[in-house]
């Protein structure tokens, strides 16, 4: 009882003194446009480099929103805010099968996510981040490949991750690294991941060149090397904190979404990246 106290009453002291939101805009910014998971609305045409480039292409896209839930400013260059974010990741694929054009849905993966950011000044922020994710086969790629059984998932988890972003503003840029860990007991999955990378974008100019990498590995994949890299133009607006990017990307590694992670791919296409 003594500990529930002391904690309401910590609780009640921060909101006092801090000047603190309910469901309004974010405050920090920790998106990672590059992660081929990240909650947020993109889509991208890609052309796989090990097939016929212009008789299979790779589309996913993604529908990803997040809300500020409670934040306090607590002075010019530090605050901290509690964020829900949820996201749909589609992939596509689109062939010629028997001389006619083909799109397919192969598979659908649902994220939600709670976070708690710390923005302790203008250069580093922390975000720790809960999130479940389940990945559930297409109709279309089912009654294509005739599959009538259970089929073993193990992109069905929940997570928790660490990431440090600390922006370089010399640079006009931001890198980051985190770590994160299944925390479900029965996972079919095993439990550790990193990330790291960096990206840019000049938040001073209305239109500026953008680009950057991520490099993430599991060990469910034996910590292999997966990349994304890309390169293009980003048009900010006054309304939004992150811009809408235009960019030219490659990916290689294990396949980022759905439950065939262990096949591997090497994809270059072009993407629209943007958040609402």
């Amino acid at each position: 009882m003594k500990t529930t106290t002391t904690l309401f009453l910590s609780l009640i002291s921060c909101v006092a003194f801090a000047q603190s939101n309910w469901m309004a805009q974010r405050l920090t910014q920790t998106n990672i446009f590059l992660d081929p998971v990240e909650m947020q609305m993109s889509g991208s045409i890609n052309g796989l480099l090990s097939e016929d480039f212009l008789e299979q292409q790779y589309l996913p896209f993604t529908v990803g929103v997040d809300q500020s839930i409670f934040s306090k400013q607590v002075s010019e260059t530090k605050a901290w805010e509690i964020v829900g974010e949820m996201g749909v990741f589609t992939q596509f694929d689109w062939k010629e099968v028997e001389g006619i054009q083909q799109r397919n849905l192969i598979n659908v993966d649902y994220k939600i996510a709670f976070s708690f950011v710390k923005q302790i000044d203008k250069i580093h922020t922390y975000r720790v981040r809960f999130f479940h994710v389940s990945s559930h086969l297409g109709d279309d790629f089912i009654i294509r490949n005739s599959i009538n059984s259970y089929t073993e998932n193990r992109v069905n988890y929940e997570q928790l991750e660490l990431t440090y972003i600390r922006q370089l503003p010399q640079l006009k840029s931001k890198v980051f690294a985190g770590v994160g860990g299944v925390i479900r007991p029965d996972a079919l999955r095993k439990p550790f991941s990193y990330i790291v990378g960096m990206d840019r974008a000049n938040q001073d100019k209305k239109h500026s060149l953008t680009g950057g990498f991520v490099i993430k590995g599991f060990q469910e994949t034996d910590f292999n090397l997966n990349l994304k890299a890309g390169v293009g133009m980003a048009y900010r607006s006054d309304s939004k904190k992150e811009p809408i990017r235009i960019i030219l990307e490659y990916c290689t590694g294990h396949l980022p979404y759905s439950q065939f992670e262990q096949q591997k791919i090497e994809w270059l296409g072009l993407g629209l990246y943007f958040n609402i």
